[in-house]
């Protein structure tokens, strides 16, 4: 299509959060989480009808869109943290790299007095 498939885009103050769509094929998405005004979705939908490229990327936008809504929420396993912090108590920390070493250098010289 040549970028003429929606109305001009809007101002920023016709709708919250509106983002001007020239092009079918950057609408897929909003399509998709159904953002778009009516008239957009109308003029969207007639592109599909030609372009079955889009219409499937917008059904499977679609579909997995409305997956993620319907994931669980799972809660976190009792005991979880007192195991992790139980893990970690015997991780030994790694001594500082060189570069660390030489920066905390720098950082007491400079706070001696008349550093600067």
């Amino acid at each position: 299509m040549n970028g003429e498939w929606l109305p001009a885009p809007r101002r920023s103050g016709d709708r919250e959060g509106a983002v001007p769509v020239d092009d079918a094929h950057t609408a897929i998405g909003a399509y998709a989480l159904h953002a778009l005004a009516d008239d957009e979705r109308a003029m969207f939908l007639a592109h599909c009808a030609e372009c079955p490229a889009c219409s499937q990327e917008s059904d499977e936008l679609a579909a997995t869109a409305a997956r993620l809504g319907s994931a669980l929420r799972t809660g976190v396993p009792a005991g979880l943290k007192e195991r992790v912090l139980n893990d970690i108590a015997g991780v030994r920390q790694e001594a500082p790299g060189r570069f660390t070493a030489g920066l905390a250098r720098w950082r007491a010289r400079a706070r001696r007095p008349g550093a600067c």
